[in-house]
């Protein structure tokens, strides 16, 4: 559970990143046993019948970065290699995604704290997340699920 401060931060910025989503193709899908955790269904443009998962975790909103799993399903196992988009940064085999918009990434490079890297808490940081991670998907980087 987040503090009652970022869940209602969250709550203002998630019909934007709801109307994102479903332009193209995916959904927001707030997780009703914790106020900073949401579900994102995500479709690569390439291959509308691919469909991810992605498990976003807020601890501080907008303060700090999300961490980011893939699951098989919502609510499902965050422990599936299967369940991730083939993308470099992407890194299954560790279950996290090593770029500067991500928890982990930051727990990494501690590097990216500051400069043109860091954290931005301005704007809607929730949007830019999930159009991180659709970008992503439609980029030329996406080689499709790992096998």
């Amino acid at each position: 559970m987040t503090d009652a401060e970022s869940a209602l931060n969250l709550k203002s910025d998630e019909s934007d990143v709801a109307a994102f989503l479903e332009e193209r193709g995916g959904k927001l899908i707030p997780d009703e046993s914790d106020n900073g955790m949401y579900w994102l269904l995500l479709r690569p443009s390439s291959d509308q019948s691919q469909e991810y998962v992605a498990c976003v975790r807020w601890d501080r909103y907008p303060q700090r970065p999300p961490s980011i799993k893939f699951a098989d399903a919502i609510k499902g196992s965050l422990a599936n290699a299967r369940a991730w988009p083939s993308i470099p940064g992407y890194r299954p085999g560790s279950f996290d995604i090593c770029m500067p918009f991500t928890a982990e990434g930051f727990a990494l490079h501690a590097e990216w704290n500051s400069g043109p890297q860091s954290w931005r808490t301005s704007g809607n940081p929730f949007l830019w997340v999930a159009s991180r991670l659709q970008d992503d998907l439609n980029s030329v980087r996406y080689s499709g699920r790992v096998a």
